[in-house]
């Protein structure tokens, strides 16, 4: 399912069109039912909740499942016309209703006589088997109107967002990107980027909103590329274990191993797949771009969120500017003197947002280096499902480095009854390692929403740790 799920979102986000749901291209050739002639009637869009489930009479619904779709639309009783949507809905492959009839099949075995080599049933018995067997079928078509019912709420959800981003979608490229200087920073676009930025435009925005302080040009990625081929290809070069501290080039060498384990589920940037080379040519150029830092294991993952919304040079260029940014700067050097006021200014922050998770990681000695140097390497994207990541870089473009620290406190905030029932370092640790794969970008957001931290209040509580260090 997580297989499924992420190869889903990687699709949207390189082809940049919203997703307009399974139902609106599914062709169900083994339904009589024409599913366009139910999506267009009222009952999909009308109030779902006045289906009564405990309703089990047939005195609206239809002698079979086979009736016309002209029937659907002429019946007279709004409740019977919504009943028959659930069951025309019910015959589609994705509605499982394999399961009633192997259900209903075994359940029908109550009602069987008993071998004649034993005692008939009484008058009470049959009775009592009809009663039974009634009632198990009741339950059956209970649970298949719910079923059928939930997923028509998540179709009609589903369609709403789409045509939500679609709208989005449109004021972005015609409004805001095309006077991007001006409009930037203004209160409208600063809440429509909190909502998330549609797929089409993500890349465009994340361009502009990570800059090229640096001044970098594709020629330069030309250059740096054609130095890391050459690099690879000179079998006298020093193996990995001689790379001095001052030129990592030879770093280049572990790229490979490293990019496997990249979304491998993903299969793009898995070696033969249509990002591969592309993800290697990016980080290869990084290193010789800037040989100083070289390559540093969780690079890949950033260079492959980058590629799967833009061409590999503006990638590149976007890359080596978000890693010049001051946290970046200092997580990437692995340098725990330097980091060390960033885990003490994000104690801080815990301490005071969520005593009580506070309170118990100190009692259990869980330090914040344990779990946020893997969340800022990765910028999350190895805890967090694509889709939320992705909405998470998104506010990281707009709001800089604090946004990084509100998430995190966000992510405990959200689990923090779960975290206080654990009782050792490598549970808590196990679970903020390997989060619900089905969290939503809603859910959290609505978590980091309740986290006060400014980007002022950040910059400052930064520079008193940073002092203290320096003293």
């Amino acid at each position: 399912m997580d297989e499924e799920r992420e190869q889903d979102t990687s699709l949207k986000l390189r082809e940049g069109t919203p997703d307009q749901g399974t139902l609106s291209n599914r062709s169900d050739s083994n339904s009589s039912v024409d599913d366009k002639e139910i999506r267009n009637h009222s009952i999909i869009s009308g109030d779902l909740e006045s289906i009564d489930l405990n309703d089990t009479s047939t005195d609206n619904l239809p002698p079979t499942v086979t009736d016309s779709p002209t029937s659907v639309h002429s019946s007279s009783n709004p409740s019977g016309k919504k009943k028959r949507a659930l069951l025309n809905f019910l015959k589609s492959p994705d509605a499982h209703t394999n399961t009633m009839v192997a259900e209903t099949s075994t359940m029908g075995l109550i009602l069987e006589g008993r071998p004649s080599d034993l005692p008939a049933k009484s008058d009470a018995e049959i009775k009592k088997h009809q009663k039974m067997y009634d009632a198990m079928i009741s339950q059956a078509r209970k649970k298949e109107l719910k079923v059928a019912k939930q997923k028509l709420k998540e179709e009609q959800s589903r369609r709403k967002k789409d045509e939500i981003t679609s709208v989005q979608l449109h004021r972005w490229s015609t409004e805001i990107l095309p006077h991007w200087e001006t409009m930037k920073d203004s209160k409208k676009v600063q809440e429509l980027w909190w909502q998330g930025l549609p797929p089409g435009v993500r890349g465009q925005v994340w361009i502009k909103a990570i800059g090229n302080e640096l001044n970098l040009s594709k020629e330069l990625y030309e250059i740096s590329l054609r130095r890391c081929n050459s690099k690879l290809s000179d079998d006298s070069r020093p193996r990995s274990g001689s790379t001095s501290s001052i030129n990592k080039e030879n770093s280049i060498e572990v790229i490979h191993l490293d990019i496997l384990r990249t979304f491998p589920t993903l299969c793009f940037f898995q070696e033969g797949g249509p990002l591969y080379k592309v993800l290697h040519d990016v980080l290869g150029a990084y290193v010789c771009y800037r040989p100083d830092v070289g390559y540093v294991q969780g690079m890949s993952f950033l260079a492959a969120v980058l590629l799967l919304n833009m061409e590999g040079p503006d990638a590149f260029i976007c890359l080596a500017n978000l890693l010049n940014k001051s946290c970046y700067n200092v997580f990437f050097r692995v340098d725990y003197q330097l980091m060390r006021p960033y885990f003490a200014m994000f104690d801080l922050f815990l301490s005071e947002q969520l005593p009580k998770v506070y309170d118990h990681f100190h009692l259990l000695e869980f330090n914040p280096e344990y779990y946020l140097i893997e969340w800022i390497f990765t910028l999350y994207t190895r805890t967090l499902p694509l889709d939320v990541a992705c909405r998470v870089w998104d506010m990281f473009c707009r709001d800089g480095e604090s946004f990084l620290f509100r998430t995190a406190l966000g992510i405990i905030r959200m689990h923090q009854a779960e975290l206080l029932l654990l009782h050792s370092i490598e549970e808590v640790g196990q679970f903020l390692g390997h989060l619900n794969g089905d969290l939503s970008s809603d859910q959290l957001f609505a978590h980091i929403t309740s986290i006060h931290l400014t980007d002022k209040k950040f910059k400052h509580a930064l520079a008193q740790f940073s002092s203290l260090k320096d003293s």
